[in-house]
């Protein structure tokens, strides 16, 4: 679940104010969008049907290639909420009305000879789980870099960035007078997301240098106490990349 951390104290909130209610007087609206998902075009789907996200760690994902955002009560004390194959994600909380709203940007990665197209659905809940209908769409739209959709029903913003995939990256940490200490190679599937790099007081910097299939180098990022996290995006067959999340700390 990208960006949890920054989904606490919105959640905590909303949780107490659904708590204020009794347990027995909750009722779901399986009327109203919880959230929306961007599938790009060149992914079947069926038609006319809902399609299901398989749940797990407490989590909605569809195996497709997409991106999606959700968030809602299940009961009085319950509520789930979570983004897929987001590079960045913010929830906002609306109090007056209790509705939860988003904003993020998702990495895609143009082809040749491809629809390069992103269609997106509202996302629901019933008694099965999250689902969106394949029989009706709010959006759809050719990507180009900074491209941008709103949602109405579930209110969000959307932001497609074009954005080449690493296949692998290099770390490079330096110190104060920026001498290289020392360099480790990975590709991205080596770390997890969220992963946390302890750092040693003599470490300045870290610079991630990004690399194509080819090798080419796709940009370097850098990473300081001041800017302790980085994301690395990847391929995993689909033109909506995946990423990880990486956090770096400093001893004392």
């Amino acid at each position: 679940m990208k960006r949890f951390l920054r989904l606490l104290a919105i959640l905590t909130l909303l949780l107490c104010l659904t708590a204020c209610n009794a347990a027995e007087s909750f009722t779901p609206n399986y009327e109203a969008a919880v959230g929306a998902i961007f599938v790009n075009g060149g992914q079947e789907l069926p038609e006319n049907t809902k399609v299901y996200a398989d749940f797990a760690d407490h989590s909605y994902t569809f195996d497709l290639d997409a991106a999606c955002v959700y968030y809602f009560s299940a009961s009085a004390d319950v509520a789930y909420a979570g983004d897929q194959n987001f590079t960045s994600m913010s929830f906002g909380a609306n109090l007056d009305d209790g509705t939860v709203g988003a904003a993020g940007t998702i990495a895609y990665l143009p082809r040749e000879g491809s629809e390069n197209t992103v269609t997106a659905y509202y996302l629901y809940h019933d008694e099965t789980g999250v689902y969106f209908d394949t029989t009706g769409y709010f959006d759809r739209m050719v990507i180009a870099d900074q491209s941008s959709m709103t949602g109405m029903d579930y209110p969000c913003e959307v932001t497609f960035a074009l954005w080449q995939p690493a296949a692998t990256f290099s770390m490079v940490y330096y110190d104060e007078n920026h001498a290289a200490i020392s360099k480790t190679d990975y590709i991205p599937e080596e770390v997890a997301d969220y992963q946390t790099f302890a750092l040693e007081s003599s470490v300045d910097s870290v610079e991630i240098i990004c690399f194509g299939a080819d090798g080419t180098e796709l940009e370097t990022l850098t990473v300081t106490p001041e800017n302790p996290n980085a994301v690395i995006c990847f391929d995993q067959g689909g033109q909506i990349l995946p990423s990880r999340y990486l956090r770096f700390t400093w001893e004392e």
